[in-house]
């Protein structure tokens, strides 16, 4: 397997995975119904989100691994530097809608 390919796409993979997390965290938080049904698929809400986030990583990581025959160190550099970027404000979101919800409640 090429491992610059790997990093490419685990990056990649990782940058969706994070976002749909904080979607569905913040959704599930402000929807009661979205929130019991992820609850219902697995008897918790965190449970089914961590299933969901380990099938997104899957399914993205085939799609950007095979979607490129090759990739350069500038390419997987850029990967690894946007994963930074959403990785923070994956974390900056969803500490400042309970950041927010805690002031406002």
């Amino acid at each position: 397997m090429d491992k610059l390919k790997s990093i490419y796409a685990s990056s990649y993979s990782s940058v969706v995975t994070i976002t749909a997390v904080v979607l569905i965290t913040v959704s599930a938080e402000l929807s009661a119904p979205l929130k019991e049904f992820l609850k219902s698929l697995t008897g918790h809400h965190w449970v089914t989100k961590s299933w969901f986030s380990l099938i997104i990583f899957a399914l993205f990581f085939a799609i950007f691994f095979f979607a490129k025959k090759s990739v350069s160190d500038w390419e997987t550099r850029k990967a690894l530097n946007i994963l930074q970027l959403f990785a923070v404000l994956g974390f900056l979101a969803i500490l400042g809608f309970y950041i927010y919800e805690f002031l406002a409640h």
